[in-house]
């Protein structure tokens, strides 16, 4: 399990590398800090972000990460997500309060988590976000479309503060919905190749 970026290309390029027809989810970029959570047999063993690899005892204690999804999973769970505030300075937005250990200063009523990404899955991305949300996770607002010029009217929203405009954000993120096509396009050294960030 590795926390990837995201690559900011030009969206007509990347958009081009889809297969025709193809299926895109759109969501929030929200400014906050990269978790990774483990889960083994449904239970919450290990947590870390791309800056500190001991983070596990802090992030029992935030209220929007559940401590147990599935008792009965015989297999381990790894996902990612993103632990943010609307209310903290931009020291939060990025991600220094955890790499600096400062994460215990900031009150965890304030702090919420979206959960995006289990890896290893081999699932749609509407699939996953509807299985994070049935193991007690909130998962980002998602729109979809089949249609490039809609994705592009979104970012002009966006930019207008129309869209999204009650989370954190920094940008948009366009992703594949289709396993195959995730499959197919891979990842970098540093992203995935089936995502890409829309920025101002």
């Amino acid at each position: 399990m590795k926390l990837l970026g995201l690559d900011k290309d030009c969206f007509s390029n990347w958009c081009a590398k889809l297969p025709e027809g193809s299926i895109m989810v759109v969501q929030p970029k929200i400014e906050g800090c990269a978790i990774g959570l483990r889960y083994k047999y449904g239970q919450l063993v290990d947590a870390y972000s791309r800056g500190n690899p001991e983070i596990i005892e802090i992030i029992r204690t935030i209220n929007t990460i559940p401590l147990s999804i599935d008792d009965s999973l015989k297999v381990e769970v790894e996902l990612e997500g993103v632990l943010y505030s609307s209310t903290i300075c931009s020291a939060f937005s990025k991600g220094k309060f955890i790499a600096n250990s400062t994460m215990p200063l900031v009150s965890n009523a304030s702090l919420s988590f979206l959960a995006f990404q289990i890896f290893s899955s081999k699932s749609d991305e509407l699939s996953d976000l509807t299985q994070l949300q049935k193991w007690g996770f909130e998962v980002p607002i998602t729109l979809r479309t089949n249609d490039p010029m809609q994705v592009k009217r979104w970012h002009s929203q966006w930019i207008n503060n129309e869209l999204f405009s009650n989370f954190p954000t920094n940008g948009i993120v366009a992703k594949c919905n289709s396993f195959s096509t995730k499959d197919l396009l891979g990842v970098s050294a540093s992203s995935p190749n089936w995502a890409l960030a829309l920025t101002r």
